[in-house]
């Protein structure tokens, strides 16, 4: 009877003191979270005290939105295109760094350095580079291609593809070090072994080295895809969007419906159908890449 007595008065102490945090969490996530729902389902300014209810009209009205769908391709575009971009160019450093090349450290400085620079300044950076009258065509001038001169950030073709290239040199550092964390993880007995049993280079790299980071490249992934998906300052400081919506991103476009066309109701809608999509999307990564963590 005493030793129940003495483990309900430790649960009851757990509960008074895990209660302050959890209400805490419950009043900014979830309470937030039930309001925008509620918010979704009316036609709001965001200023007056009425709100009317509309039902699911906002969230028909997404999907047959042309420049709403547009900004979902280009969500999806960013999310796929600086995935890729961002392993190929974080692991390859990480690699190097690992491998203790004269000068590593200075190395590791300057790749993790934009990662801690405003995007904006990095923003106001780039555009010396990519205006009409910036580094890249000037380069192009002196080889002779001025046929090729432009403005690469008023050309739909090529400008989400620099806009993805200015962000993956952005975080290659901040990515390079989750990589290095894993790498360093790996003991040397390992890759001892490895050696001994012919295992070099390539062969390395994907039957052991690989496997044993997945720890490390599932956190990554999961900080990427959702970051990816939340693009915003980078476009909105160099293109705005444009041109012609060929940059918009979802939360761009949350943005602009609530502050710029004061559609609230709206804009909660969408930032819903936004918050669904990277849930299934981290949920399907993480259930992917966790299969195939090993242990050593």
């Amino acid at each position: 009877m005493h030793k129940f007595t003495f483990k309900t008065r430790k649960k009851m102490w757990d509960v008074i003191f895990i209660a302050p945090a959890l209400i805490l969490f419950f009043i900014f996530t979830y309470y937030p979270l039930l309001i925008n729902i509620s918010y979704s389902l009316t036609s709001w300014n965001g200023l007056s005290a009425e709100k009317e209810y509309v039902g699911l009209a906002n969230f028909i009205d997404i999907f047959q939105n042309p420049s709403v769908i547009q900004a979902m391709k280009n969500t999806v575009y960013f999310a796929v295109v600086l995935l890729i971009m961002g392993l190929i160019f974080q692991m390859s450093a990480a690699l190097i760094v690992h491998t203790k090349v004269k000068g590593h450290n200075f190395i590791k400085i300057v790749l993790y350095l934009p990662a801690v620079l405003s995007p904006i300044v990095l923003a106001f950076t780039w555009i010396q580079f990519l205006q009409y009258t910036g580094y890249v065509n000037q380069v192009l001038g002196v080889m002779g291609m001025e046929e090729s001169m432009q403005n690469w950030l008023l050309n739909q073709d090529t400008v989400k593809l620099w806009l993805c290239v200015i962000q993956t040199l952005q975080f290659v550092g901040y990515g390079m070090v989750f990589f290095l964390t894993g790498l360093n993880t790996i003991p040397k007995e390992v890759n001892e072994s490895a050696s001994l049993d012919g295992a070099f280079g390539v062969k390395r790299f994907f039957h052991i080295t690989l496997p044993l980071i997945m720890p490390s490249i599932t956190v990554t992934l999961f900080i990427s895809i959702t970051g990816a998906l939340n693009t915003y300052a980078i476009p909105f400081a160099l293109t705005g969007g444009g041109p012609n919506d060929a940059s918009t991103t979802l939360t761009m476009q949350i943005y602009q419906r609530a502050f710029g066309f004061r559609q609230f109701g709206y804009s909660s809608a969408l930032g819903l159908v936004f918050f669904v999509f990277i849930a299934v999307v981290s949920c399907a990564q993480l259930m992917i890449t966790r299969k195939r963590e090993v242990e050593y």
